[in-house]
């Protein structure tokens, strides 16, 4: 049996890039991107470039332990500039921007051919079980200082 693992993309220069193909449920009646997936694409570009930075965030979901951290989205600017459509290849571009003490923002790009689309800031919080903003400290805050390019 033939093991198919999800692509991922790949991190070059402590930027993520996350390719993707516009599907018919991704679209509207006009088979343009409804605006709405745009920010969904998004999200899958930050798990993935957590995920092969080294951060899992299905085991921060568990929150174990008294310490453990989870992240929340709590700012999301988003820019259109040209729509992607049906069938189109798509790539999104994560980069983290700025490091605060509890918060992370990242500069997320989707892009054609080179073109961006779509420009996105989003600002995820470190909460800790109390969903109350938390530090982040230890080996999680080490993992992201390591990808940390600046504006």
């Amino acid at each position: 049996m033939v093991k198919i693992l999800p692509q991922s993309g790949v991190i070059e220069g402590n930027i993520h890039y996350l390719p993707l193909r516009v599907y018919f449920e991704d679209t509207d009646a006009g088979g343009v991107v409804y605006h709405s997936n745009y920010i969904g694409y998004m999200e899958r570009g930050r798990t993935e470039f957590l995920r092969m930075a080294g951060i899992n965030q299905s085991d921060m979901f568990k929150m174990e332990h008294a310490d453990d951290r989870l992240f929340m989205v709590k700012k999301c600017e988003v820019e259109f500039f040209k729509p992607a459509v049906i069938d189109d290849e798509v790539v999104v571009r994560t980069k983290i921007i700025k490091l605060g003490g509890a918060s992370v923002i990242f500069k997320q790009d989707i892009l054609k051919n080179d073109e961006i689309l779509v420009e996105g800031l989003v600002v995820i919080v470190a909460v800790n079980q109390q969903r109350k903003a938390s530090r982040i400290t230890g080996e999680l805050r080490e993992i992201l200082d390591r990808f940390f390019i600046g504006s």
